[in-house]
């Protein structure tokens, strides 16, 4: 059932996604609808919850049961917290269809970054504290885990349909913006069938249709590795923020290397505070790949492992052998595209 949703949400989301004109009513819907089924979740489980931890074991009190010591088991475990600030970047592949841009895309960087802190601290609050009996909860999916505090049924589901809509609207974002990198690159001869991949399609869709496609397609693929290997699929899955964190860490490196004040700068330019937010980033980008990719519990098995390593060697292999055998010999910055 799950792979099955799985490419259902794929395919709904890729043909909501093809539709310009709806673009802005549908993110403003969801984000709207987001925040109020989190304010919804939030009072809910405290209303409904016949038992909660007490403050001390809540802040106190650590839970290990990974093998490792404590501070290395919290840093392992900020992988799952890291998807409350993820995809921070989306708004900047859609600065062609942003008004004022240079202005409007860093807002929305930061005010993802709060929005995504006060809603993912919400949620975690709501849950830990709600959910006394951690041993107990061997499902951890959403609905089982509603189920789990609040003893209802009807409550689990009433709360769980919501989070799937929030599952799909996020799905369709990521349809939008993953189909705008795709036809960047390809407007710049970057992909095999880049002719296709970059024309936008006419009346009533004003999109990248084919970059769409395209996108869903790789999506697809990716979701089907869930029939071979749930546990390849999850390292799949976790190895996304080190790749978010490294793609971010390439730009600031240029930008170091080449030196800051040798660029233009936009509205938003604040020369030390800029300069010290570059080193923090890089820094914990090192962290992260190097304990992100740690086994999550000791003594390792097979079936426990994170491959994420082995992922990340496989992209890198990937990306090397497409731009050796195509984009190498292809890929050009158009002159419309370099001022």
């Amino acid at each position: 059932m799950g792979f099955v949703g799985f490419q259902l949400l794929n395919l709904l989301t890729l043909f909501g996604a093809c539709f310009e004109h709806a673009l802005p009513k549908i993110s403003k819907f969801m984000l709207l609808f987001s925040c109020l089924t989190i304010g919804v979740i939030f009072v809910t489980l405290f209303a409904m919850s016949d038992n909660h931890v007490s403050a001390k074991d809540f802040f106190v009190t650590p839970i290990n049961i990974s093998g490792w010591q404590d501070g290395i088991a919290f840093i392992i475990g900020l992988n799952g917290a890291n998807w409350s600030f993820s995809c921070l970047d989306v708004a900047t592949h859609l600065a062609e269809e942003i008004p004022s841009p240079s202005t409007n895309i860093p807002k929305a960087l930061m005010w993802t970054i709060i929005v995504g802190f006060g809603s993912g601290l919400l949620v975690v609050l709501s849950v830990l504290i709600n959910l006394t009996d951690l041993d107990g909860a061997g499902d951890n999916s959403a609905i089982a885990v509603f189920y789990h505090i609040t003893g209802s049924k009807a409550a689990a589901a009433g709360l769980w349909i919501p989070v799937m809509i929030t599952t799909a609207g996020a799905v369709w974002a990521i349809q939008t913006w993953q189909s705008r990198l795709a036809w960047a690159i390809s407007r710049e001869a970057g992909f095999p069938l880049h002719r296709h991949l970059s024309k936008i399609a006419p009346a009533p869709f004003y999109t990248p249709i084919w970059s769409l496609v395209w996108s869903a397609t790789g999506t697809a693929l990716f979701g089907c590795l869930y029939l071979g290997s749930e546990l390849a699929f999850n390292s799949l899955i976790s190895t996304g923020i080190l790749l978010q964190y490294i793609s971010y860490s390439i730009p600031v490196i240029l930008v170091l290397t080449q030196g800051r004040s040798n660029f233009n700068h936009g509205p938003f330019w604040y020369p030390k505070l800029g300069l010290l937010a570059n080193i923090v980033m890089l820094s914990w980008t090192v962290v992260a790949i190097i304990f992100y990719c740690f086994p999550y519990y000791l003594p390792a098995v097979a079936d426990q492992m994170n491959y994420a390593s082995v992922v990340l060697a496989a992209i890198a292999i990937f990306i090397s052998v497409l731009w050796l055998c195509f984009a190498k010999k292809n890929y050009e910055v158009k002159e419309h595209l370099s001022h």
